[in-house]
């Protein structure tokens, strides 16, 4: 009797603890950041938002540009966050939007938003749910863009 009731309490225990810890889940989180940042790398391409703790290296990204990433040569970076919780990253002279995916450790491109030929001349974001707004300030070029792409344009010129 007495090896049959420890299995059994300890079957029992089991049950008990994992139904008790089940996955938590919260919906409808909205993880948009309505102010974009604007960051500035370190000569090791380091860039850093301490308003919402996010650390990583822009030099991947420049080389997606230029094919060159021996040194930092981006003077700033533009950074945004949608209602989905993806990144949208871009700097001067950049030709693209990158929609960056979080992953563990790490952030894993989605969707390269392909917005000028000849480079943003002086990008700026803003929340404009349920895009994200890129301007050109110095164009005027207005790009409303969610994480599929662009999805509409505007030319102010």
């Amino acid at each position: 009797m007495r090896t049959f009731s420890r299995p059994l309490l300890f079957i029992i225990t089991l049950l008990f603890f994992g139904s008790a810890c089940r996955t938590f889940v919260v919906k409808d989180v909205n993880y948009a950041q309505s102010v974009e940042s604007v960051l500035v790398p370190t000569s090791k391409g380091e860039v850093y938002d301490p308003r919402y703790a996010l650390s990583f290296n822009i030099l991947p990204f420049q080389y997606q540009e230029y094919k060159d990433s021996s040194k930092v040569t981006i003077e700033e970076v533009r950074l945004i966050r949608n209602e989905e919780g993806y990144y949208f990253i871009t700097a001067n002279g950049f030709s693209n939007v990158y929609v960056m995916e979080p992953i563990k450790s790490g952030l894993k491109l989605k969707k390269k938003i392909e917005v000028s030929e000849e480079g943003l001349v002086a990008p700026a974001f803003n929340m404009r749910a349920p895009f994200v707004q890129l301007i050109d300030v110095e164009t005027s070029k207005t790009f409303n863009l969610t994480e599929k792409g662009i999805q509409s344009r505007e030319d102010r010129s």
